[in-house]
């Protein structure tokens, strides 16, 4: 599955704190987290997609899948703005993710970095998580090399017709670039 999201000016980002709720997501919020991921991935991603691709990466997003993902462990964090779901991360395994989506007026306002740090801390304390990787929307790689991603060599693409271009995070890298020694 390929993630994406665009991110935006600073000053919106301080204006979005005061109405940002973060949470992790419940099986009741399925349909709704189907809905948003549906919608951005329709717009962002799939104009830059081979048709046969759209049928793949949308099944994954039905309610129904989107709940059995949970039950099987997965992780979902939901942005809200003033009670308006407005983003959604995903993760497996505690380093793998599979979504990070904002509602395309919600970009632009720092929720997916928020959502991103949110999912880092998480299984960083969870799982002691050292890296993570994903598979990038074509349109996102600026925005995930901005957020300290880079390009995987040594992964694989996603597997059939999904054009996206693997990522890798490595949570050590981060900090030693942020506080040298």
């Amino acid at each position: 599955m390929a993630c994406l999201f665009y991110g935006g000016r600073r000053d919106q980002i301080v204006a979005m704190e005061a109405g940002l709720h973060i949470r992790l997501a419940h099986p009741a919020d399925a349909r709704a987290i189907g809905v948003l991921a549906r919608r951005v991935v329709r717009r962002w991603v799939l104009p830059e997609q081979p048709p046969e691709a759209a049928v793949l990466i949308l099944a994954g997003m039905s309610a129904k899948a989107i709940r059995r993902k949970m039950d099987d462990g997965q992780r979902f964090h939901l942005a809200f703005v003033d009670g308006v779901l407005a983003g959604v991360t995903a993760i497996r395994e505690d380093s793998h993710v599979f979504q990070l989506f904002v509602g395309t007026r919600y970009q632009g306002r720092g929720i997916a970095r928020r959502l991103w740090q949110r999912l880092l801390r998480d299984s960083v304390r969870r799982a002691g998580t050292r890296y993570f990787t994903l598979n990038a929307a074509l349109g996102a790689v600026p925005v995930y090399l901005r957020l300290g991603f880079e390009p995987n060599a040594r992964a694989r693409p996603a597997p059939g017709p999904i054009v996206s271009v693997p990522m890798i995070y490595r949570v050590d890298r981060q900090r030693q670039e942020r506080h040298p020694a």
